[in-house]
């Protein structure tokens, strides 16, 4: 089976879990093409630089397009106006390939990926 490619915006406490976990699973499963953080000290940035993950201070950079479109977008940064430029920029660029995962479905991934963890508090309130 084809790996789900995936592009990771933020690296807090949630961005940062999801990534390790999607490192964990390995790229015949999840392919992490990018990753979108505007601390550029985040001490998973430089990982992800030495383990071939493109990293974005812009996420509108990361969603160019490309002869291979990302399958889906992970925003974890629950700050609703970042969601309406993605899904602006996917609607501008006429990419109806990549899904914006919903938030109520960034959730259910995390309590897959963090089974017992409550969420961060910032992020029970979707906002959207």
């Amino acid at each position: 089976m084809k790996p789900v490619s995936v592009l990771l915006i933020g690296l807090g406490r949630v961005g940062s879990r999801f990534y390790e976990k999607f490192r964990e699973l390995g790229e015949s499963r999840v392919r992490l093409v990018g990753v979108c953080e505007i601390d550029e000290r985040h001490p998973l940035l430089q990982r992800a630089r030495e383990g071939s993950v493109r990293v974005y201070e812009n996420f509108e950079e990361a969603l160019a397009p490309s002869e291979n479109p990302v399958d889906i977008i992970l925003d974890t940064t629950n700050i609703p106006e970042v969601k309406a430029r993605i899904r602006h920029r996917l609607e501008e660029t006429g990419n109806h390939h990549t899904v914006l995962l919903p938030l109520v479905a960034s959730y259910l991934l995390w309590h897959m990926a963090a089974p017992g963890e409550d969420l961060p508090e910032n992020h029970v309130q979707p906002g959207y």
